[in-house]
């Protein structure tokens, strides 16, 4: 996916009243004695029209996965936006530039592999965003309509973007978890940037996810699930259905709400 030009104001939300809700539940699983995952949400400078989500998960099969995904998400919420001037999209490509340099030289330091996914939602004056690397996934929800804005840097991913294989086959292939880019793994890095131009209003919901989630419920429950009224209903019943059906890798979520309402400071709206 390539970055795009073309920008979308957020639609159907009367000025100065948005307002965004977040909430992130994050699993081991059935399976696994650790969780690699790692997630987080934040709004930028205090406010509650700038958010920023980000969702990663360390390589499995790996030494030091839980590490890099770690040590992603605390370089990223460590800057806060301190960082963060006119353009987006280059703001959060040199976040994940400045965290692969950091990872791929403790790897080195450590005569080790480092690695992890890692997946940005960033809303902005009024405007959505959205960096990626790797198989973690940005699903977006919009009147029952679920669509997911990432493309997965996997083997299979490459075969299905290449007409070779359909969705269907890609989801049951051997190979789907293979990936052909990740944090830490080289020395210079490119992720995936560009400006959501999907229509999102009051109502839309953003899941980020890790592929302990979407490998296991179909995109119909994922629907059906991310639907439910309350956030933390909706996140824990993700979780859990991904446990139901095996578990066997850890299980992230992150979902995000575009609310135009200002009355909006519940217990649902909570950091990681």
């Amino acid at each position: 996916m390539f970055e795009k030009k073309i920008q979308r104001k957020l639609a159907h939300i009367p000025s100065g009243r948005l307002c965004i809700r977040a909430v992130t539940l994050s699993d081991t699983g059935c399976v696994r004695s650790n969780n690699e995952d790692r997630a987080a949400f934040l709004f930028l400078d205090g406010s509650w029209t700038d958010f920023f989500a980000i969702l990663a998960d360390g390589m499995g099969g790996y030494e030091r996965g839980e590490v890099a995904s770690a040590t992603m998400v605390d370089i990223v919420c460590d800057d806060n936006g301190r960082t963060l001037r006119r353009n987006s999209r280059r703001w959060m490509k040199e976040l994940f530039r400045r965290a692969n340099r950091h990872i791929y030289g403790c790897a080195r330091q450590l005569q080790s592999v480092m690695g992890t996914t890692c997946s940005m939602l960033l809303i902005r004056n009024r405007r959505v965003y959205c960096s990626h690397i790797g198989d973690s996934r940005i699903y977006l929800l919009t009147d029952g309509w679920l669509q997911q804005l990432t493309s997965d840097h996997t083997v299979v991913g490459e075969m299905m973007r290449r007409g070779e294989i359909t969705r269907e086959e890609a989801a049951m292939h051997p190979q789907r978890n293979i990936l052909t880019k990740a944090i830490g793994t080289a020395p210079d890095v490119e992720p995936d940037t560009f400006t959501v131009t999907a229509l999102v209003k009051a109502g839309s919901r953003f899941l980020l996810c890790s592929d302990g989630l979407y490998d296991l419920v179909p995109d119909a429950e994922i629907r059906r699930l991310l639907s439910l009224p309350s956030l933390k209903a909706a996140a824990a019943s993700l979780v859990n259905e991904a446990k139901t059906r095996g578990g066997y890798d850890n299980v992230t979520a992150v979902i995000a709400e575009i609310n135009d309402k200002l009355n909006i400071l519940d217990n649902e709206a909570s950091h990681a």
